[in-house]
This record gives C-alpha cells, structure tokens and sequence, in this order.
C-alpha cells in the first residue's frame, strides 16, 4: 500500500483479513488485505515505530507493540481499519507480541528497559510489565499450546539469549545453542519442536 518499512504482518481467520504494520510513513503506517495481493493503507493510532502484530480470537482483536512513542506504544483494532492507542507499561522498545489462547494472554518482549522487558495483558488495553529472565535484547516470543509454555529469544548475552515462562509472568533463563544473534523462534505443533 505504501514504500515503509513493514516489520510484522498476520492472518486473521475471524476476518479473513491480513494486517501488516509498519515503522515508517505518515498517518498510513498499517495496511490490511483480505488475499495478500490487494493492499489498503489504513491509518496507525500514532506514527510510532510499530513492530509486531497479531490476532486475539477470543478478544476479537488485533495488538501491535511499537519501538517509540511516548506512554502508547501499543495499539489495538477489532477489525484491522480504526486503531487506538493504549499505555504501554513502559516506553521500551517492543519489539514482539503474541497472544495466547490457552491462558488468555497477550504476551510482548523488549529490546531495552532495566528489569521490565516483558509486558502481558489479558484484554490489550492494561498493560503489566514483568521481570525478564535477564535484561537482553529480546527480539521474538511464541506460545507452544502443545507445551504451555512462551519462549523468548534474544540478539545479545552470555549464554542466555533463551528465556521461557508458562504464563508470562515468570521468566526461566535457558542456555543458547551459541551467542548469536537470534531474531525469530516459532513453534511446530506437528513435531512438537
């Protein structure tokens, strides 16, 4: 819809609507498609540096988390077109959010921040901020349904960059495979890996 610089995009199934976000343009820092080939620009709550997108199905709601903004660097939308803006529990850089369903959770990590890189809510609106494993640059979360449990992943460390929690609230540091740089994690539910 527009040349920004899109960072996150998601499917919702309830709307048969994917919703991409982004950190850079002008009033049109979302855009939505109902088959990935046909793009609409819509206009962001704010023009913060937005990162990551998903869907609640059970709120009936989409949620992105930002890198910048002042006090609102979380926006919610039920339908993908008008967006609010909502107090994030502390002007870090967001880089992630998840929902789960199983504990009814939204779920975000942090790039920055002294002792609060993590932040849930169970509605998108009332953010609490939570203590991390370590105070890493965590750049990915995923929920396992299979496991109940989220894990994190981190861009700097020693020998920490994996941190997991079953209801994100409490957070256990793992031992990385190797000090690297790790920007994504997913989850298979087909090989329960």
């Amino acid at each position: 819809a527009a040349d920004n610089q899109w960072f996150s995009v998601c499917w919702s199934p309830d709307l048969s609507l994917f919703c991409a976000v982004s950190s850079t343009g002008t009033g049109n820092r979302v855009m939505t498609s109902p088959d990935g080939i046909n793009w609409t620009s819509r206009t962001s709550a704010v023009d913060n540096g937005w990162r990551s997108v998903c869907w609640s199905p059970k709120l009936s709601l989409f949620c992105a988390v930002a890198v910048s903004g002042v006090g609102n660097r979380v926006m919610t939308s039920p339908d993908g077109i008008t967006w609010t803006s909502r107090t994030s529990a502390a002007d870090n850089d967001w880089r992630c959010v998840r929902w789960s369903q199983e504990i009814s959770l939204f779920c975000a990590v942090s790039s920055t921040g002294t002792g609060n890189r993590v932040m849930t809510s169970p509605d998108g609106i009332t953010w609490t901020p939570r203590t991390s494993a370590a105070d890493n640059q965590w750049y990915e979360i995923s929920w396992s349904p299979e496991m109940s449990l989220f894990c994190a992943v981190a861009v700097n460390g020693v020998g920490n960059r994996v941190m997991t929690s079953p209801d994100g609230i409490t957070w256990t540091a793992r031992t990385s495979a190797a000090d690297n740089q790790w920007f994504s994690v997913c989850w298979s539910p087909d090989l329960s890996l």
